[in-house]
């Protein structure tokens, strides 16, 4: 199996933008719960260069507690799309303080192959009181599901989050490639604080873009709807170099300065 670490955002709150996250997040204290549904994205390639049982092609999303404001005692729980060996794999996982991503205690719904491409995911992390989170993930299409529980103590329940994340493969402490996705939407969210639930725009829920190390735009948050429970997580197509685009340009500048000296020797 592949063993990754799923990072924290790498960025300030006020710059709404990180280089592995894409979607969106709350800031409160005392958040008691949230929840979401999704529709797992499928890969239509995966490269077949590099190293064997290595990932480096692929996405996660998950919903979470404190991955924005406290990353050593992360809540997360959702479903992993990626390259594994050159072929698609799919996969549910969770996260928390007591169990590393990958070992044997790690509670997992059925890891490879139990959920696939376009399966329906519901998902949701409950604070129960006395340190204790209760976590609940269910594909609709297996009638799979799994509810657990995890004591995480010194939690600070001061964000939550629905995201979808370029992950971090603990093997290569590298941050994978995203493959081609269509438009993922993340439907039915929502969270409470103290127990009294809201949606992500009455809670002020906050938009969070992906962007590569030269700060262009990688993957965006689109069209939360007006009840602040769906939003869509796109791709976005990349910015030509400049050497491609003065590859384009050169040539046609050539030809407008060839024009021009015609037009002077007539």
């Amino acid at each position: 199996m592949s063993f990754l670490v799923l990072s924290a955002v790498r960025t300030a709150w006020a710059q709404l933008t990180s280089t592995n996250w894409a979607g969106y997040a709350i800031i409160s204290i005392g958040i008691t719960g949230i929840s979401a549904s999704w529709t797992i994205p499928g890969i239509t390639q995966c490269s077949t260069t590099g190293p064997a049982n290595i990932v480096s092609q692929g996405l996660a999303v998950w919903i979470g507690f404190d991955g924005l404001t406290n990353k050593e005692v992360p809540e997360q729980l959702g479903t992993i799309s990626e390259c594994w060996n050159g072929s698609p794999t799919y996969y549910t996982w969770e996260e928390d303080s007591t169990h590393g991503v990958g070992t044997t205690n790690h509670a997992v719904m059925a890891l490879y192959n139990a959920v696939s491409a376009g399966d329906h995911i519901t998902a949701s992390i409950a604070y129960l009181g006395n340190n204790q989170f209760q976590l609940r993930i269910a594909d609709s299409e297996t009638g799979d599901s799994r509810t657990f529980s995890v004591i995480v103590s010194n939690s600070p329940r001061a964000s939550a989050e629905w995201i979808v994340e370029a992950f971090s493969n603990i093997n290569t402490q590298s941050q994978v490639t995203l493959p081609k996705f269509q438009p993922i939407t993340f439907s039915d969210c929502g969270a409470s604080v103290n127990n009294a639930v809201g949606s992500i725009s009455q809670l002020n829920g906050q938009p969070i873009n992906m962007v590569d190390s030269k700060n262009n735009m990688i993957a965006t948050v689109q069209g939360l709807n007006q009840a602040g429970t769906s939003f869509n997580v796109a791709e976005v197509s990349p910015v030509p170099e400049a050497p491609f685009i003065l590859g384009l340009l050169l040539p046609a500048f050539a030809v407008g300065i060839l024009v021009l000296r015609k037009k002077n020797l007539t």
